[in-house]
Parts: structure tokens; C-alpha cells; sequence
């Protein structure tokens, strides 16, 4: 195993645990003690890692925040300028033919703003995306049935699940609430997320459209880990770690 290859997994293992020991990782990778050593003293050149007598952990943060569900309404308004940014970028993969999955939120809304007469099928989980979806000229919506929350227009059932596994997406526009390297992609209500999860396993290409307030926060359920995305498009102000950490496990950013 390449040395890049083995500090990308203590690296993960140490966001996951929150510690390793020097020994259990020298006979896991068949390596000299020595070797792990060096792998976490390069590890925390970047990192928020303090290696101890025999092994390291990572340092709590605090600047970890939990959020809260907003409606729809209120997450329109804000960081307008960056959301209109990341759905334009985000439209210019979208090609002629293809089966478009949008899951919910405000940055997945302005994407339709940006496909303009492209031939496209679009499923999506959220009356708000699908009634905006049904004013492009050449578009095919589909959205499961069932109960729509008001907060956030996404609409839950016993057989939505069903109904999204039948497609085939070719790419999924998937916006988030809450991102932390430790648990992966999160989301406040327990409702939705086997949905969310339900449209990123039926899709060949999943890419995450955030802006930076999502980054580094938690919320009250793990939704999917990171491993389940290909490409982050977020703006500017997207923190160095998390790009290098994106990297390190081969997910592109945008």
C-alpha cells in the first residue's frame, strides 16, 4: 500500500474514533512503528491531530454548531449572491437527455433557473423544485406522492422510497443541511433522510451544492457518509481542511 493510500485510512479512522494507537496500526498495515510515526506527524502538519505517547487523537472543536430546520422561505434569502453562483456552475454538467435527480433546498431550486431549454428529466422530492421544474419549455418532472411538509415542501410516504428506486439518475443535485468531516452529511428531520439517502443510491454521478454555512455543522441525524459523493460545488469561502479532506478521498471539488 502506498503511504498516501494508508494516511488517508488513519486519517479516516481518526475522524471516525477519535484516537489510534501506534502499535494496532503497525500490525493492521504490516509496518514498522516507526512508519505509523511518521505517517502522523505528516497527518497533523494539516490537521487538527495532537500525537501523544503512543498514538494521537484529534483535537475537540468547538466551533462545531448544530442547526435547526429553516423554511424554505428564509434559506432563499440568504448568501443569495453564492447560491446563484453554485447553480449556475452546477447546470453547466447538466447535458441534453439526461435524468436529473434534485432533492430540496433553496441552492437545488435556482439550478432550475440555469438549464434553460435543455431536454431533461427531472425527479425530484420537492413540490417547490417540481413546480418550478414544470415552467422549463423541454423538461419532464416526476415527484413520488404522499404527505407534504410545509416547512419544507418535501413530500414523504410510505411509497416514495419505492417510487425513487425505480429511476435510473444520471446526476443528483443534492442540497445540504449540515456537514462535518467526523459524521458525514446531516439533516434535522428523521423523515426525510431515508429519501435523501433513497435517491443517492439510484444515482451514477451524486454532487452536494452547498454554500459555506453548511460546512462544520451538525444536525440530529447522519444522513450519508462522504464516501456516497463525487463532487462538492460550493463557493469561495469553502474552508481549506474540508478541500483537503475532500481530496484525500478522492472526491473532486468544484
Amino acid at each position: 500500500m502506498l503511504s498516501v493510500e494508508r494516511r488517508k485510512e488513519i486519517l479516516n479512522a481518526l475522524l471516525g474514533k477519535g484516537s489510534v494507537t501506534v502499535g494496532e496500526l503497525a500490525r493492521k498495515y504490516g509496518v514498522r512503528d516507526e512508519t505509523i510515526r511518521r505517517d502522523l506527524k505528516e497527518l497533523a502538519r494539516g490537521w487538527d491531530i495532537e500525537i501523544v505517547y503512543g498514538g494521537a487523537h484529534i483535537r475537540e472543536s468547538n466551533g462545531t454548531q448544530a442547526v435547526k430546520e429553516l423554511a424554505i422561505y428564509a434559506k432563499r434569502s440568504e448568501n443569495y449572491e453564492a447560491k446563484q453562483i453554485i447553480a449556475r456552475k452546477s447546470a453547466e454538467l447538466i447535458e441534453d437527455g439526461d435524468m436529473i435527480g434534485l432533492n430540496s433546498g433553496s441552492t437545488v431550486e435556482y439550478i432550475i433557473d440555469y438549464i434553460g431549454d435543455k431536454s431533461v428529466h427531472i425527479i425530484t422530492l420537492n413540490v417547490n423544485v417540481a413546480a418550478k421544474a414544470l415552467l422549463l419549455p423541454k423538461a419532464k418532472v416526476y415527484i413520488p406522492g404522499g404527505r407534504v411538509r410545509n416547512s419544507s415542501g418535501m413530500v414523504i410516504g410510505p411509497g416514495s422510497i419505492d417510487f425513487i428506486k425505480a429511476f435510473a439518475i444520471d446526476k443528483c443535485f443534492f442540497g445540504i443541511s449540515a456537514l462535518c468531516k467526523k459524521r458525514g452529511i446531516m439533516h434535522p428531520v428523521l423523515e426525510e433522510v431515508e429519501l435523501n439517502a433513497a435517491m443517492l443510491s439510484v444515482s451514477d454521478k451524486n454532487y452536494v451544492v452547498t454554500d459555506s454555512s453548511k460546512i462544520n455543522t451538525t444536525a440530529f441525524f447522519s444522513m450519508t457518509p462522504l464516501d456516497a459523493i463525487d463532487c462538492f460545488i460550493v463557493d469561495d469561502d469553502f474552508p481549506s481542511d474540508y478541500r483537503e479532506y475532500l481530496a484525500l478521498n478522492g472526491i473532486n471539488v468544484i
